[in-house]
């Protein structure tokens, strides 16, 4: 059975395509744009290309994510919440503690051994607590995301984002600057603060080994290490990291397929 996850985010489309819930065949990501269906549809063909598999060959599309119901021929829509539990076990099956940076916000995640949520905290302040602060950091201070990371490892003394709002956090980036605070500090501290962040979701939660990062910010070095400093513990990186919610969709449009296949009620697909 081929199933696919659609992850329908506000910044970008992730898609994994997967094969009797065990073998990636493909994964793809594009620009949203604003038109969640066009993102949708345009990684379902590159997804076809790279797993060569015709669209017609995939058994069941399971979208999650922002935009999730923007796709009309999807067969099921799932809660972000849940695909990136079910994602992050894929990846790490002993991963008890998920944390998801996403564009427009961050949440911890407690899951069991099946990758199922027993409960979950969302940030509810503005855009410093996601990776959309980010961005606009990189554009402000004119540093390509990519290489944000890399350049936050020099750093010797960070100096941390103390505003939660991300209006009031460039106020003092921009004192940092006029301060000639160097850029390796500014960057980590910009890690930090969002780390410390997604840490008090976490205490909320309940934080528990083994931890998982997913979400945009997995290949980002310095976010890694700002994390895994702050909570005190290794935190569990996969280079798939950025596809979990796909991932976890695809897994969870599976298991509601093979329940209607075995006659049992598809409202208990997903529990």
């Amino acid at each position: 059975m081929i199933t696919c996850g659609l992850d329908v985010g506000s910044s970008s489309t992730k898609g994994v395509l997967l094969e009797d819930g065990r073998r990636i065949l493909g994964t793809a990501i594009e620009p949203t744009r604003g038109n969640p269906a066009a993102a949708a549809r345009r990684v379902l063909e590159v997804l076809g290309e790279e797993g060569n598999v015709l669209t017609g060959d995939i058994d069941y599309v399971c979208t999650t994510g922002f935009g999730r119901s923007g796709l009309p021929e999807r067969d099921l829509q799932v809660s972000d919440i849940t695909s990136s539990g079910r994602g992050a076990v894929f990846l790490f099956p002993g991963t008890r503690h998920v944390v998801d940076i996403g564009a427009q916000s961050s949440r911890a995640l407690a899951v069991t051994e099946t990758g199922k949520v027993t409960r979950f905290k969302m940030n509810e302040k503005c855009a410093a607590g996601a990776g959309r602060f980010v961005e606009r950091c990189s554009k402000y201070l004119q540093v390509p995301i990519g290489a944000m990371g890399p350049k936050a490892l020099d750093a010797e003394h960070p100096r941390l984002i103390s505003s939660v709002c991300a209006v009031l956090a460039e106020t003092e980036i921009i004192n940092n600057v006029a301060e000639g605070v160097p850029l390796p500090d500014m960057l980590m501290g910009i890690f930090l603060s969002l780390a410390q962040r997604s840490h008090a979701l976490m205490r909320y939660v309940g934080i528990a080994p083994e931890v998982t990062l997913v979400g945009g910010l997995v290949h980002n070095p310095g976010m890694v290490r700002a994390l895994s400093q702050t909570i005190g513990c290794p935190v569990n990186v996969s280079p798939q990291g950025h596809y979990a919610a796909a991932l976890g969709s695809a897994m969870l449009g599976r298991a509601r397929k093979l329940r209607i296949e075995q006659g049992v009620s598809p409202s208990a697909a997903v529990a």
